[in-house]
């Protein structure tokens, strides 16, 4: 093998190397982004479905007749009050018209 073959090869092996450390690197920023991205949106779910179920009992209404007006199952909406399951927004929606409410959406600064 020639030197410069061999010298080309060993260039390729070190950019490779420097791809995947680089690689893994911005997986591992990737992942620890994800997990701050989704703690928020957990706290701020848990916020919006406490102040449902806050609603909820102000207005002496039980989980079985918001399922029945909203066509969500029982045990779906005994699953995401508790905090087991996170609704969507439709399912939130749906919830806050049974309610006589809406959600407000706003994009906001962090």
């Amino acid at each position: 093998m020639s030197y410069q073959r061999w010298n080309g090869d060993k260039q390729m092996q070190e950019n490779m190397k420097e791809y995947l450390t680089e690689k893994e690197a911005k997986e591992k920023r990737l992942e620890v982004y994800t997990e701050k991205i989704q703690e928020k949106v957990l706290s701020r779910s848990s916020e919006t479905i406490r102040q449902l179920v806050e609603e909820r009992h102000r207005q002496k209404m039980t989980q079985q007749e918001i399922a029945d007006i909203t066509g969500i199952k029982p045990s779906n909406m005994a699953r995401f009050e508790s905090g087991g399951r996170v609704p969507t927004l439709v399912v939130l929606e749906k919830y806050a018209n049974a309610l006589g409410k809406h959600i407000e959406i706003k994009i906001c600064d962090d």
